[in-house]
Parts: C-alpha cells; sequence; structure tokens
C-alpha cells in the first residue's frame, strides 16, 4: 500500500471514529424513563441465538440488514434469509431479508414482524376479560453496504417503524451505521455499529422514546490443528451493547466449524436475570444453510 492509500484509509478511520464518538453521549444518554417498540431489541437469526448475541461483528449475510450494515459490503452473490422466534409470554416473531451486490457494494431489504398476544381487556376489575387483544409492531428496512477500502467497510439503514394496539397507533423511523475492520490485515475483525437512531410519532398522546443502542464487538477465528482455516475453525466473537434505558452489558459466543458443513455453537449474555446461557447448531447444504438456536430462560 503506498503512503497515498495510507493516508485515505486514516482518513476514513478518523473520520468514523469522530462520527461514533459522539453518538452515545448524545443519544445514548438516559433522558428519563423507559423506551418504546422494545422489539427493535430482540435479536434476529438462529446462528446469532446460538452466539449469545455476539453478533454484529461476525453477520456477512442477509441478517446484517439487522446486525450490521457494514458485513453487506462483501456478499458476493444475493441471499435470502428467514427467521421465526417464539419468546415467552405469547410473543413471536419473524424476520425476513434479501441481500444482493449493486452500486459497488450491496443492498439489503429487511422486514420485521412481532406479535403480542393474549393481551387481556377489561374496562372494570372482573373475573373474565372482554377480549383479548394483540400487539403488533413493525420495522421495514432498506440497507447498503460497502468496501471503503482492503480492511475497512461500512453500510447503513433506513427504516420505517409502526406500532399498533387494539385501536391506538403510531409510526417514526429511524437509522442504523456500521462499520467493520480487519487491523493490519490480520483475521481479527472489529465492529461499531449505532442502531435505532430516530423517531416515533406519539402513541395514545404519550411520546416514544426509540431503543438507541451502540454495539463495539470483535471477532477472530483459530484454526484446527491439520486443518485448513476456510474448512474448519473455531470462531470466538465478544460484543459489548449499551441501550439507552439500560446498563451496559456483554455478549460472548463460540462457534465450532467442520469443513464449513457443520456448526456447533455455545453463547452466553449478561445483564438479564432470566437468560443467559444459549447454543444451537448449523448444517449447510449446496446452496443454503439451516441454523437452530435455543436460549433457556428461567421462571421468575
Amino acid at each position: 500500500m503506498n503512503h497515498f492509500s495510507k493516508r485515505r484509509v486514516v482518513a476514513r478511520l478518523s473520520c468514523l471514529a469522530i462520527l461514533f464518538s459522539l453518538l452515545p453521549a448524545g443519544l445514548l444518554a438516559d433522558g428519563g424513563g423507559k423506551t418504546g417498540m422494545a422489539f427493535l431489541k430482540l435479536g434476529v437469526g438462529a446462528r446469532a441465538s446460538g452466539l449469545g448475541e455476539a453478533y454484529s461483528t461476525v453477520a456477512d449475510d442477509a441478517t446484517a440488514t439487522y446486525w450490521n450494515p457494514a458485513g453487506l459490503a462483501l456478499l458476493a452473490r444475493p441471499e435470502f434469509a428467514f427467521t421465526h422466534t417464539e419468546w415467552v409470554q405469547d410473543i413471536s416473531n419473524e424476520f425476513v431479508a434479501f441481500a444482493f451486490p449493486a452500486f459497488g457494494g450491496a443492498v439489503g431489504i429487511s422486514f420485521y414482524a412481532n406479535n403480542v398476544g393474549g393481551i387481556e381487556q377489561r374496562v372494570n376489575p372482573s373475573p373474565e376479560p372482554l377480549s383479548e387483544l394483540e400487539a403488533n409492531d413493525i420495522a421495514f428496512g432498506v440497507s447498503y453496504g460497502r468496501q471503503l477500502s482492503r480492511n475497512l467497510s461500512a453500510g447503513f439503514t433506513v427504516k420505517y417503524l409502526y406500532e399498533k394496539i387494539f385501536v391506538e397507533s403510531a409510526a417514526g423511523y429511524a437509522f442504523d451505521f456500521g462499520a467493520t475492520v480487519k487491523p493490519l490485515d490480520s483475521s481479527l475483525k472489529l465492529s461499531i455499529v449505532a442502531q435505532n437512531l430516530g423517531s416515533m410519532g406519539n402513541f395514545a398522546q404519550e411520546s416514544i422514546r426509540l431503543p438507541a443502542t451502540i454495539r463495539v464487538g470483535a471477532a477472530y477465528p483459530v484454526q484446527l490443528p491439520g486443518s485448513d482455516l476456510e474448512e474448519s475453525w473455531v470462531l470466538f466473537s465478544v460484543e459489548a451493547v449499551k441501550v439507552v434505558d439500560s446498563d451496559v452489558r456483554g455478549n460472548f459466543g463460540a462457534e465450532l466449524q467442520l469443513r464449513r458443513r457443520l456448526a456447533f455453537r455455545f453463547g452466553y449474555q449478561t445483564g438479564f436475570d432470566q437468560r443467559g446461557v444459549g447454543g444451537g447448531f448449523g448444517v449447510r447444504f449446496k446452496n443454503s444453510r439451516l441454523d437452530y438456536g435455543f436460549t433457556p430462560f428461567q421462571s421468575s
């Protein structure tokens, strides 16, 4: 790399560092009260779940539209992702994304829907509810990721948000920004992501704050003895997460990849009372991959 290229990479890194250093102070300062649109804090993808959601540095497929749009930068061919998640207390969500190479990088389109059922409606105290309601949340996003240099990628997502409970509804918008870097041509990857920076309209005459989030992560693959690093490895991933209405928490994950066909995963998340350990596995076929993730919840 010549001196001009080095200066250009340093300049880009400096601009990104300045941008993200300004975000936590202004956007993650606790302004009082809790955030709405809580489903935006729920991760997507079975592989991410198996890795304890230490995934913003790892994401390099269509789910990067949620985790880190910079992960789209090296997409070589169109990819489609679908995830169904069953949570506790009648909460479920679906995530669908399609990404494809375009405009010198890659474009992703995503749809994230969350449903909460079994909400009892009462006008007066009574043993039986009048009816059961549902709450529905939707996020529709368009993402773009591009490689800025050999070791630096960046991306952004624009999202339309909608929430409805019974006859009340609200709409808004949000932006995500992400960057991934591989220092000194090493296998180590570092990332920083700012999510859910935007605004919502009032819901039932009450203001809604979005769950603005900062993620800082690292991932490093270790070659298995007697194997090719491109075929079999152990991937270690860590991530620090700060949501505007909560303390910093840590996510940790490890993935054993065997000949790019079979993967076993283990993850751990701090900062939660009812969940922590998780795991999963994945099977790769010729043009597709099937992943399963499981995170047990403790009863309160």
